[in-house]
């Protein structure tokens, strides 16, 4: 026969050992509650990740447009410089082709300056002659080696007519001197250029 006292105590020990495990379990409950409530407040919505997409599509698109509009211009200057080199080198040509004296007979003028294939030709005074130089090269494929944009070069010769009074005593003398325009047309995306440039050659009489 078990006492009394003893009995007491055991159903005691046996409450005591259930609410020990009702509060462990309830406490991992909260543990679990508490993570998936921590996951559900780190994790990105749709409309935030809609949202994060919509920025970066922005931007990668502006980015892209700045940067074509840099190439763009880019190649513009380029273009822009090979006609001035292009309009110059016939300036320069100009300037130093020899002979060039009108007033011998025949008379001895060079092609570029309106002198015509038998560079005998004199430019009257009042009628420019203009030369006509296509597909002048102005811009090459650094890869492929192709001309990308050619345009068409005219240089315009016009005799100035001018001349010294009383050089001789009682005589004015033509002094020969031609005035040159040259002019580098080219096109690029549908947009036309003109590059000219201006000099004055006096014959060497």
């Amino acid at each position: 026969m078990v006492p009394r006292a003893d009995v007491a105590h055991s159903a005691t020990n046996q409450s005591g050992r259930g609410s020990a495990a009702g509060g462990t379990a309830s406490a991992i409950e909260k543990a679990v509650m508490n993570i998936g409530q921590t996951a559900r407040k780190a994790a990105f919505t749709l409309a935030e990740v809609t949202m994060a997409l919509a920025v970066i599509g922005t931007m990668g698109a502006g980015c892209y447009v700045g940067f074509n509009s840099l190439n763009q211009y880019a190649i513009s200057s380029r273009l822009y410089s090979e006609a001035q080199t292009a309009a110059q080198n016939q300036i320069d040509l100009i300037l130093s082709k020899e002979p060039f004296d009108p007033t011998t007979n025949p008379a001895k003028v060079p092609t570029v300056l309106g002198g015509g294939t038998c560079q005998c030709q004199t430019v009257q005074v009042g009628t420019p002659v203009t030369i006509t130089t296509p597909n002048v090269f102005i811009y090459e494929d650094p890869v492929s080696g192709n001309a990308v944009v050619v345009g068409n070069m005219t240089t315009k010769i016009t005799n100035m007519g001018s001349t010294m009074n009383n050089f001789p005593p009682a005589v004015n003398t033509a002094l020969n001197t031609y005035l040159a325009t040259v002019t580098v047309s080219y096109t690029y995306r549908n947009t036309n250029y003109n590059v000219s440039m201006d000099t004055m050659r006096t014959a060497d009489q």
